[in-house]
C-alpha cells in the first residue's frame, strides 16, 4: 500500500470518526510509523497519546474529551459501542456532562468518565469512576455520549459536588426542561450512601 492509499484510508476513518485512535487505524492496515510520519508531514494532529484528527478538520473543544472516551475502549469503532444492543456503558459524566449540557457552573475539566469497570489511564486530566450507565440514561454530543439532565444531577452528588452547585445546577436544569419524575426515580434507585441520599433528598426533595 503506497502512501496516497494509507491518506485516502485515514481521511475516511477521519470523516467516520472525527477524532481517531492509533488502535482505529492499525485496524484498518495503517501502521504505526505511517501515523508517526504523517504526523511529521503535518496531515495529522496528535490531540493525545493514541489519538489524532487530521489536520484539515477543524479543531473543536471536545476533542481531548472524544480522545478521552475513545480512548478507553481504543481499538472499537463508535458505532460499535453505542447501540442499544451493543453498549458498552463508558459515558461523559458528572462535572464534564453538566458543562456539555449547560447547567450550572462547571468546568469541562478535569474530565469525568464513568464506566461499568475500572478502566486506567495515563491522562491526569480524565478522571474514570465505576458506576453503571444505561443507554437511555445518555445522549449525544459531537458524536459521544453524555449521561443526560437528570442523570447528571444525580451523579454530580454521588461525585461529592458542593451541594450549592448543584443547586444552581438543578434550578438551569429546570429551565430547560427537567423530567423531575424521572430525576426522583434515579436518585432513588442511585444506591447512593446514606449521606447521599439526605444530600440528594435536601437538594431535589423529599420525594428521593
Amino acid at each position: 500500500m503506497n502512501r496516497r492509499d494509507y491518506l485516502s484510508i485515514m481521511s475516511e476513518l477521519s470523516a467516520s470518526e472525527g477524532v481517531f485512535t492509533t488502535a482505529q487505524a492499525l485496524r484498518l492496515g495503517i501502521p504505526r510509523n505511517v501515523l508517526a510520519k504523517a504526523r511529521e508531514a503535518g496531515k495529522l494532529v496528535r490531540i493525545a497519546h493514541g489519538a489524532y484528527r487530521m489536520a484539515g478538520t477543524p479543531a473543536s473543544q471536545l476533542d481531548e474529551l472524544t480522545a478521552a472516551w475513545k480512548l478507553a475502549d481504543p481499538a472499537k469503532m463508535t458505532h460499535e459501542r453505542v447501540p442499544v444492543d451493543a453498549w458498552d456503558g463508558i459515558a461523559v459524566a458528572g462535572n464534564t456532562a453538566a458543562s456539555i449540557l449547560g447547567i450550572g457552573d462547571f468546568y469541562l475539566s478535569p474530565y469525568r468518565i464513568l464506566a461499568p469497570r475500572r478502566i486506567n489511564s495515563r491522562n491526569v486530566e480524565t478522571r474514570f469512576g465505576v458506576r453503571d450507565i444505561t443507554r437511555n440514561e445518555v445522549s449525544f454530543a459531537s458524536g459521544i455520549p453524555v449521561t443526560s439532565i437528570e442523570r447528571t444531577l444525580v451523579d454530580l452528588v454521588l461525585d461529592g459536588e458542593d451541594p450549592s452547585l448543584v443547586e444552581d445546577a438543578l434550578s438551569d436544569a429546570r429551565e430547560k426542561g427537567l423530567d423531575e419524575e424521572r430525576l426522583i426515580r434515579l436518585a432513588a434507585d442511585a444506591g447512593a450512601s446514606a449521606q447521599a441520599k439526605r444530600k440528594m433528598a435536601r437538594i431535589f426533595g423529599e420525594g428521593t
